[in-house]
């Protein structure tokens, strides 16, 4: 049956993935082989596949006309999963009818806050505000909006300005259930300590949100962020706990089975019902069966049909990062029982299961994340014992616990004391170096490659033979991912879309070196009060900026040249030293005296660092940036002391302008007369104060590329600078309409 099961998950898997991309005729081709199989080996297992398409081919049908209705603000939604508060944001996932958005709402007042606390799912809401579709990825292989709530089943983002409590409707039993939990959460938070309230809502209700971002950064570099959300691990402790409790206190073991499954599936519901739960859940009750009723069921058989299970309820989940990672890593554990059981000692085990469960992850993780963990095996060794034995059992007593009863301050308190360890030991062993290695994200056919390896890896562990020679391959093929990730006979220019900023990113072919002009910001100028500060805090740089780097595969910048002092150019120079090893740092004359940017260089002086004036030159490779701006007494890191740069590259002529002026221009104009231009980045994102009429008649650009937020605050671009570059038959670009610009060049 488990073979069956195989060949059946394989189909679906293919089928879910070619209905995504539209390949209706690969769709077709499966298909006919599914019924041929069906046909020959009388196994009406293998009609499920047609099953899954005909649910496909529906829910598609019915999702067509969701995104094509916006939701009606005259008539009530209501909340259909736990609303999440950060700071002054409200976040929540509301229905209308069967169409389902996501809402954001900004509160005003600390009153209101305390009054949203208690909206909980199942509550009636009139809603007042604006509805846009979701946003496509701006820059390479980066978070897509529209295709993440898409997988979700939601097709619009209600941005709201008001929000009223309408009266209460009969939940249905699955709404009680997640009011149970809504209970349950605030239960742990009022009364519990911070840390011990913060890790129970995550290990135990799957609620992350108020966890520090320090911490969850710090356990996700060193390969260890599954023991921050509910998986395998933690059911299994839940389940085989229960089951135990009940056979010690009379049952028998059917008895006690059924009282599991009864409890898991409840819990289901209570911990999110998120893929890797599911996954933990289905698995655990199908082995359980094995105690009521006289059936067979292997690990192996168990998982398969879980999969299946999964595929059929919702062949989106097939997309979800957590439902690949949960199911490589468990088929491998399941795969690889031969290896784990030849241990001769607890510890052995614990390596072999750490390295299994790292290298099965492996290509997952540099694929979604463009990183892989290089301490994952032995945090995995320290970290999950400590889990296992404490911190989970400790979480599960606080939440069974609490609601109905007083624990003593000195135990949670000592559970307090424990946590902030672990934490602190956390993030002291991710400043260590070498915790991570940039992958970027390599041809799909790499990946084929690694997962051939490991397959031939595990095969070889378990047969005790060619293990070094695969070893060694395996450990190549991976240290090799960035280069064939930046192996390429062009090179690039991308203007990253950073929003209202700017930051160019100049890449030499076979990654022989690169540039990054000027890094974007986003500065929140607005003070906020203790009760509007948010723990999820977004920033260009990491969100935006490191994440599209490490795509290409970037682990070193040779030289960054920020143009000037505002924000908007320079204020990410920090979270990218963080993360990316720079080789030097550019600035022009006197821009230091800023003191903003003046802290941020002390902070990183130990980063060579130097000023340029007019004259100087910048050498990447074959390529020479000559700097025509700022003049040589310098300035203050105002936008006309921006640094100016033209460089040649592969025969076309490129003018980086950072936010330089008319002043600016009319001199490089007059100094620099026969200059000519093919590429213009046009200054200031388009300000009327810059990009003058005279100045683009002269330069005679073929194209214009403009950094500028979409419905800019500002009014940018101009539309007297859009009319002066149509005027000089200019061809436009903007990241406000396209996102990333990226031009490849020969060397």
């Amino acid at each position: 049956m488990a073979r069956h099961l195989l060949v059946i998950s394989c189909v679906m898997l293919f089928i879910a993935v070619a209905m995504e991309k539209e390949a209706f005729s690969f769709v077709i081709i499966v298909l006919i082989i599914c019924c041929l199989l069906s046909w020959k080996y009388k196994q009406l297992l293998y009609f499920l596949p047609m099953l899954l398409l005909l649910m496909i081919i529906y829910q598609s049908s019915a999702e067509q006309s969701f995104r094509k209705s916006a939701p009606d603000f005259l008539k009530s939604f209501k909340i259909s999963a736990e609303p999440l508060i950060d700071g002054d944001r409200f976040q929540a996932i509301v229905t209308q009818g069967k169409q389902t958005s996501k809402m954001s709402y900004v509160m005003n007042t600390e009153n209101e806050k305390d009054a949203l606390r208690h909206i909980k799912p199942g509550d009636n809401l009139q809603i007042s505000g604006e509805t846009r579709s979701p946003n496509r990825a701006k820059n390479p292989h980066q978070f897509d909006e529209r295709l993440y709530l898409k997988y979700q089943h939601i097709h619009h983002v209600i941005t709201a300005v008001s929000i009223e409590k309408l009266a209460d409707s009969k939940p249905s039993w699955h709404t009680k259930i997640l009011q149970l939990r809504h209970y349950l959460l605030a239960v742990v938070t009022e009364k519990a300590p911070s840390k011990v309230g913060s890790y129970t809502r995550a290990l135990i209700f799957g609620e992350r949100d108020s966890l520090e971002e320090e911490t969850v950064e710090a356990y996700r570099s060193l390969g260890v962020i599954h023991l921050l959300a509910i998986s395998g691990l933690h059911v299994h402790l839940i389940g085989a706990s229960l089951f135990m409790i009940a056979l010690y206190s009379g049952a028998t073991r059917r008895l006690s089975a059924s009282l599991a499954i009864v409890f898991l599936l409840f819990y289901l519901v209570l911990a999110g019902a998120n893929a890797p739960v599911v996954r933990a859940v289905s698995m655990m009750c199908l082995l359980f069966l094995n105690e009521i009723i006289p059936s067979k069921i292997s690990t192996f058989t168990a998982l398969i049909i879980s999969f299946n299970l999964q595929i059929l309820l919702d062949h989106y989940q097939l997309f979800s990062i957590g439902f690949q990672l949960s199911y490589a890593v468990c088929l491998g554990l399941v795969l690889s029982r031969n290896i784990i059981r030849q241990s001769q000692s607890r510890v052995v085990e614990g390596l072999k299961i750490s390295i299994i469960a790292t290298l099965m992850s492996l290509p997952l993780i540099s694929y979604h994340f463009f990183e892989i963990s290089l301490a994952s095996i032995w945090s995995n060794l320290i970290f999950v014992p400590i889990y296992t034995l404490f911190i989970i059992p400790a979480c599960l007593g606080t939440a069974l616990i609490l609601p109905l009863f007083e624990i003593p301050t000195p135990l949670l308190t000592l559970f307090e004391k424990v946590l902030s360890l672990s934490e602190t030991f956390a993030i002291k062993l991710n400043e260590l170096p070498f915790n991570t290695y940039i992958t970027g994200r390599a041809p799909l056919v790499s990946y084929f490659i690694i997962v051939v390896l490991l397959w031939s890896f595990f095969i070889a562990w378990e047969r005790k033979c060619y293990l070094k020679t695969l070893t060694l391959l395996l450990i190549i093929t991976i240290l090799s991912l960035p280069i064939q990730t930046q192996w390429s006979n062009k090179g690039r220019v991308v203007m990253i879309d950073v929003g209202q900023g700017d930051s160019l990113f100049i890449q030499l072919p076979n990654n022989k070196g690169n540039m990054l002009i000027d890094t974007g910001g986003q500065f929140d100028w607005q003070p906020r009060e203790e009760w509007q500060k948010r723990k999820r805090v977004y920033t260009i740089g990491k969100n935006v900026l490191n994440p599209t780097l490490k795509a290409l595969g970037v682990s070193r910048i040779d030289q960054v040249i920020l143009t000037h002092s505002d924000f908007d150019h320079m204020g990410a120079l920090v979270e990218l030293a963080e993360e990316i090893k720079l080789g030097e740092i550019i600035i022009g004359r006197g821009s230091a005296s800023d003191k903003l940017l003046a802290t941020m260089l002390t902070k990183l002086k130990a980063i060579p660092q130097r000023e340029v004036v007019e004259g100087d030159e910048l050498v990447l490779g074959k390529i020479r940036f000559t700097v025509l701006n700022p003049q040589a007494e310098g300035g203050i890191g105002e936008n006309r002391d921006s640094v100016v740069l033209h460089a040649v590259i592969a025969g076309k002529s490129w003018l980086f302008t950072g936010d330089m002026e008319k002043e600016q221009e009319q001199r490089i104009m007059k100094e620099y007369p026969k200059l000519g231009l093919d590429y213009l980045m046009v200054a200031h994102h388009g300000s009327k104060h810059s990009t003058d009429a005279t100045f683009v008649e002269n330069m005679q650009p073929k194209e214009a590329w403009i950094s500028v937020a979409e419905k800019s605050r500002y009014g940018h671009p101009h539309p007297e600078v859009l009319e002066i570059l149509a005027n000089n038959n200019v061809r436009i670009r903007s990241t406000a309409l396209e996102g990333a610009l990226i031009y490849h060049f020969d060397y």
